[in-house]
This record gives structure tokens, C-alpha cells and sequence, in this order.
């Protein structure tokens, strides 16, 4: 973790008494920050904490985001047995809907997974720098004229890297996020994934029917300023309200918190309209940032 204040362990420990805490370098300085109230976090993720930790855990192991709950059960002893089986680098078990991450052509379905061939313009590692790397107006939009580059090329890179919300082969994990430092580098990570997938030829695949949702209502990073709502006090205003009463977060596995739901806890905050109104601009703004790729959210 990177700053939950502990009183939010201290209920999931009540409910969940299996669950192991990793904490990062930086939780204290977050978590008294967050308990103080001051949003002005660090920028700095904990990818130290990431890497080491996924060193020491099995062959093959789920990644999940903070946001990110099931919609279904999942037999995940059967997943592991058909990485294995297969040679699956990565399996994901969520794309929204965007078929240009989950490959061209569909090779094999084995228990309800389904293996793909990734869909790459260019294996050559050289190319694809200069392809997709290199960037000014100017060398785009002649790439662009000449076929050589279409956004379109570009997604179904994705079809071999994904940061969460997928199973994935610890030698493939550990390759991508080598020298990540504490940010996310996606290009650079999937020139690794490239490499990797060029020399060990593994597989990848996806479950036959998504079996996981993330929401839209809320991030753990500011994707714009507003001059009342800041995300990270909204996540604090729902996470308050959760340590008194949880029923609203696991009423509809299916769906997302409904909107009015949320408008009744901030106003139970004390939050302006416009504060609510820009979080709706917020929620507006950030689903179409993913629907400008391809993506169908709900």
C-alpha cells in the first residue's frame, strides 16, 4: 500500500483476516499527509515494492488494480494450470470491450480460455522506436500519409502488455518493469514486452468473457484541475463514509456505484453543487479518455 491511513486496515483486518499489507517506502510520509487532510501527495509509486514483491510469489499470479472488483467467480487454480500449460505470459481478464488489445485471430479455447495471436505491424524492436517512439508533428502525420503509422497499429501493441487486470507470467512481469524507477513508462515497457515476447515466443490469452469491471467514478491520480473538486478529497469524503456504513460498495457486483448515490454522500459532506458538478465533468472527461481508444464503458 502507498498511504492508506491505518484506521481503514484496521476494518478490513475485522472483515478479511487473511489479507497481508505490504507497505511501500512512502506510506508513512502519504498516510500522514492524507490523515492530515493535505492532498499535495508525492508523485512517486511504489514500483520498488512492486518489483521486489513479485519476485518472491508463485510462477503466475493476478494483478489487480485498486478499482477493479469481479463480476463473476473465477477458478483461478484453473488459470494457473492453463498458463502453465500454455506458456501464457500474460492472460488478461479485463480489455472493456476493446477487441484491438486482445489480438487478430483467435488460436485455441481451452476451459474458458481463449488464446490470441497479437496483431503487430512491426516485431523489429528498431522500427518500432522509430515508429512509435519518435515523436514531433512533422515525422507523425508523414508516417501518417506513408501507412507506416496508424493510432490504430499503435493499440494493438496492448495486446501483449497490459498493468493490471490480467494474469501474468513472473519472468514476463519482472522484464516489463525492470529499470521502471517510480513511474510508469508504457512505451518503454512495451518495447520489453516486444523483446520478451521475441526471444521466449510465449503465448497470450484472454478469458472467454471479461470477468472484471473498474470504475469511472474516481482515480487514485489528478487527470484534471478543478477549482472546488479534487480527487483525492473525494476518495477520502467515500472512504469515510465506508468505515461507517459499506453497504452501498457491494450492493451490485455488476455495476458501478450509481451517480446519485455518490451526489447523496457528498452532500451529506457538505459539498457544493459545484464541487459535484465539476466531479461529474471529471467522471465525463475521464471515460472518454478511454472511449477515444476503443473502448465501451457502460
Amino acid at each position: 500500500d502507498d498511504g492508506t491511513p491505518q484506521i481503514y486496515f484496521d476494518k478490513i483486518s475485522q472483515i478479511y483476516s487473511e489479507v497481508i499489507v505490504l507497505k511501500s517506502d512512502s506510506y508513512g510520509l502519504k498516510s500522514e499527509l492524507i490523515t492530515a487532510n493535505s492532498y499535495n501527495l508525492p508523485n512517486n509509486l511504489p514500483v520498488a515494492l512492486w518489483y521486489h514483491t513479485a519476485t518472491l510469489v508463485s510462477n503466475n499470479f493476478l494483478v489487480l488494480e485498486d478499482d477493479f472488483w469481479f463480476t463473476q467467480k473465477v477458478d483461478s487454480l484453473l488459470l494457473e494450470e492453463t498458463c502453465l500449460q500454455e506458456n501464457i505470459g500474460l492472460l488478461k481478464l479485463l480489455w472493456l470491450g476493446n477487441s484491438s488489445v486482445i489480438g487478430s485471430e483467435n488460436l485455441k479455447e481451452i476451459d474458458q480460455t481463449i488464446l490470441y495471436s497479437p496483431k503487430l505491424k512491426f516485431k523489429n524492436i528498431f522500427l518500432f522506436k522509430l515508429v512509435y517512439t519518435k515523436y514531433n508533428k512533422i515525422w507523425r502525420k508523414m508516417l501518417t500519409i506513408l501507412g507506416i503509422y496508424s493510432h490504430q497499429s499503435e493499440l494493438n501493441y496492448y495486446s501483449i502488455y497490459s498493468v493490471a487486470g490480467a494474469v501474468f507470467k513472473k519472468d514476463y512481469f519482472l522484464e516489463i518493469w525492470k529499470n521502471a524507477s517510480n513511474g510508469v513508462n508504457e512505451k518503454q515497457q512495451l518495447i520489453q514486452a516486444l523483446e520478451f515476447y521475441k526471444k521466449h515466443k510465449i503465448a497470450f490469452g484472454r478469458t472467454e468473457t471479461e470477468v472484471l469491471k473498474t470504475s469511472f467514478i474516481s482515480s487514485a491520480f489528478i487527470k484534471k484541475d478543478f477549482s472546488e473538486f479534487n480527487i483525492h478529497d473525494f476518495n477520502a469524503t467515500l472512504n469515510k463514509y465506508w468505515l461507517e456504513n459499506n453497504e452501498i460498495f457491494i450492493s451490485n457486483l455488476k455495476f458501478d456505484i450509481q451517480m446519485d448515490e455518490v451526489e447523496h454522500i457528498l452532500r451529506a459532506n457538505n459539498k457544493s453543487e459545484t464541487y459535484i458538478l465539476q466531479w461529474k465533468s471529471w467522471v465525463a472527461s475521464f471515460k472518454s479518455s478511454f472511449i477515444n481508444t476503443g473502448c465501451k464503458i457502460d
